[in-house]
């Protein structure tokens, strides 16, 4: 009896052990050492268990649980020794085996694990070095009066070089004028053109000063290579873009046939040259904002001045005939100015990529992978301001044209005072781009306190200039004048148009201050909307009604356009001074622009 209970009971366990190693149903749990076989496992197989083995005083051991789940036959406790042995044996080489299979599996699946568990941290330890911001910089304390003589030293720099690339024009004008009052004409009717589209680059490079001099406040320097690439490639387009668009606008002359057309078309050679230089200009104006951003405005000196001083022979060159060049007058001075631009923009480049003082901070040296998404940020920012200062600009410049029945004298005239009311703007407008750099720079540390004195210290530093500036041309009116033309009509009415320019630089010396200081907010949008009330609702209905005696005869001419020009300029003035005193009250960050990229 006991034989032939036995011996199911064994065969029962082999064939336990076959399917152990090859049923799917069958799995190996090396943590607890058993060997489990789901489809015997029922209710009625563990009382069947329970009622031979009978119910353990203490918990059942790896093996009891091995022949509990193994063996379900088992209808005696006779056998229970025999069971046993035969369990033994058999469990001891399946155990073994499986142990094998399972370190097999478990080895190269840890492996694996490993591997990838390796990749993914070096993978997540890039990204925490690339995205890790760094230490914010710590913003010097500083009185009121060292504030000043820190702005002080930022401008110069910017202002002496801002000078020496305005200084082309003016020596544009005055060579052109050396060259006859039909060369000064056509040139003036080009400039009218060129300046408002140059401007127009000028305002999108502008742009950059807030967005790398956050990045300096903020200590992402990783992050300046990225934004100068985005930036450069938009401002490239769209330069490239106005280039083309400026070379046919000459054509709208011939729908005014009172205008000479001699002189239209010494203005349609200029533009057709300065056209093709605008990829030039922008260059230029970019990489001059790349390091201005990061505070460093020396070299803005040092090419402003190579650009002037390569300008000067050029222009002798190519107006006046010389060195085997034929004299191409008017045009001569666009071609001048397009191969200077090129030469300087060349020594940037080269100046940018070896110069030690951007080690940290290298641009263009491979290309970053970008998104559509971070050229739109830029453009959302670089766009307002560029348009901005484009339509600014061409309000006094669709003066000129403007102004053209009223004969070559009157656009001379009016040439001449835009000429010398430009140049003194410069000096705003180099405290503008510093007061842009330092509040960018404080708004990057969210130092309200910083940007406040910054930008009031700037503030000042304009308006003391505007005194001096103002007193030099109301005193000396008649000599500046004289610098450009030996025409006596010219001579007349030049130094009455700077007495209006003596009135309206207030109010445009206050509103260039507020619209640097609103960019190193990244309030570009504000900027937009108020130079467009301003300029286009305000003071070119007024300028032109009063010019062509619509209210009255008093002030017709170029007196009734610079009138609207005054008008214009303190409604500007009001609305963005309103705009600063209630940031800084409230001390609310207007940045919602390209904060991302």
């Amino acid at each position: 009896m006991s034989k032939m209970i036995k011996k199911p009971l064994v065969r029962s366990i082999k064939e336990q052990r076959n399917l152990g190693v090859q049923s799917k149903n069958c799995s190996a749990v090396v943590g607890n050492s058993s060997l489990v076989a789901p489809h015997v496992k029922t209710k009625q197989y563990k009382e069947q268990v329970k009622t031979a083995l009978g119910t353990p005083k203490a918990p059942l051991s790896a093996k009891e649980n091995v022949l509990e789940n193994t063996i379900p036959n088992i209808v005696s406790t006779d056998h229970k020794e025999a069971v046993l042995n035969v369990r033994d044996n058999t469990v001891s080489s399946h155990k073994k085996s499986a142990l094998q299979s399972a370190a097999v599996v478990v080895g190269g699946a840890a492996s694996k694990v490993a591997n990838k568990a390796a990749t993914a941290a070096k993978n997540t330890a890039l990204k925490a070095a690339a995205v890790a911001p760094a230490p914010v910089k710590k913003l010097a304390q500083r009185t009121f009066s060292a504030q000043i003589v820190h702005t002080l030293a930022l401008f110069l720099p910017l202002f002496m070089g801002q000078l020496a690339a305005t200084s082309m024009g003016v020596v544009d004008t005055v060579m052109a004028g050396a060259a006859g009052t039909l060369e000064l004409s056509g040139v003036a009717i080009g400039s009218s053109i060129f300046w408002p589209s140059e401007l127009f680059v000028v305002g999108m490079a502008l742009a950059i000063h807030p967005l790398i001099a956050n990045l300096v406040g903020n200590g992402q320097l990783h992050k300046v290579a990225l934004r100068m690439q985005i930036a450069t490639i938009c401002t490239l387009a769209c330069a490239s873009l106005i280039g083309f668009i400026i070379m046919l606008v000459p054509l709208v002359y011939r729908m005014f046939p009172a205008v000479d057309q001699s002189m239209v078309n010494i203005g349609q050679g200029y533009l057709i040259a300065v056209g093709l230089a605008m990829p030039g200009f922008a260059l230029f104006n970019v990489l001059r904002a790349y390091w201005e951003g990061l505070g460093k405005t020396g070299p803005t000196l040092m090419f402003g001045c190579l650009a002037l001083v390569l300008n000067i022979p050029l222009n002798y060159i190519f107006i006046f005939g010389h060195l085997g060049m034929p004299a191409l007058g008017g045009m001569g001075c666009g071609v001048a100015t397009a191969l200077s631009i090129y030469l300087t923009v060349m020594g940037m480049l080269f100046y940018v990529k070896k110069s030690p003082s951007f080690a940290s901070v290298r641009i263009f040296e491979r290309y970053e992978p970008m998104k559509w998404a971070q050229c739109w940020s830029f453009l959302k920012l670089a766009l307002p301001l560029g348009i901005a200062g484009m339509i600014e600009t061409l309000c006094f410049s669709l003066v000129a044209i403007l102004l053209s029945p009223f004969g070559p004298v009157v656009v001379a005239s009016h040439t001449i005072a835009m000429n010398v009311s430009g140049l003194l703007a410069i000096v705003p407008i180099a405290l503008s781009s510093t007061a842009s750099i330092e509040v960018g720079e404080a708004m990057g540390t969210n130092s309200w306190p910083h940007a406040r004195k910054r930008a009031l210290s700037a503030v000042s530093l304009a308006v003391g200039f505007y005194v001096i500036g103002a007193s030099v041309l109301f005193f000396m009116g008649e000599q500046i004048a004289s610098l450009y033309s030996t025409d006596e009509e010219v001579l007349l009415l030049a130094p009455v148009l700077m007495m209006y320019c003596v009135v309206f630089f207030f109010p445009e010396t206050l509103q260039v201050m507020a619209i640097g200081i609103l960019r190193g907010f990244k309030d570009s949008r504000t900027i937009f909307l108020v130079t467009i009330v301003a300029y286009w609702i305000v003071g070119m209905p007024i300028g032109y009604s009063l010019g062509y005696g619509y209210l009255g005869d008093a002030l017709e001419g170029a007196e009734g356009f610079w009138l609207g020009f005054i008008f214009s300029l303190t409604c500007a003035s009001v609305l963005l001074g309103g705009r600063l005193l209630y940031l800084f009250i409230k001390e609310k960050n207007p940045d919602t622009i390209a904060r991302s990229f």
